[in-house]
């Protein structure tokens, strides 16, 4: 299992990475994005609760210092945080949600090497 939530995290990492950036360059060129997008978002996303059940799975075995939870608490308030935006202008909420997505890809490489 230990293994798994090690992996996973560089998948949480390029997922978010990845999504957030594309989301930017949606953004960047004013154009409206796919349902694909929000698609790959919603996925990226899913990634971090996946990554946070193992890693609440692994805590009493193995217990990380305070930091590396930290992030992994950080992620999830973020894209909760973030989730009042969807009534707000489209071109808003795009730019929201791909920042947040990359903020999240960013600190992932923190918490990796937290460990």
């Amino acid at each position: 299992m230990r293994t798994f939530h090690s992996y996973w995290a560089y998948i949480v990492l390029a997922s978010n990475l990845a999504v957030g950036s594309w989301g930017l360059f949606i953004w960047r060129r004013k154009s409206s994005p796919a349902r694909a997008f929000w698609v790959a978002l919603g996925a990226a996303w899913a990634t971090i609760y996946v990554q946070g059940a193992f890693g609440l799975a692994m805590f009493e075995r193995y217990k990380p210092d305070f930091r590396h939870h930290f992030y992994g608490f950080l992620f999830a308030i973020i894209t909760l945080c973030v989730l009042p935006v969807r009534s707000e202008q489209p071109r808003t909420r795009l730019l929201v949600f791909s920042v947040a997505s990359i903020f999240i890809g960013i600190v992932a490489i923190r918490a990796i090497t937290s460990v």
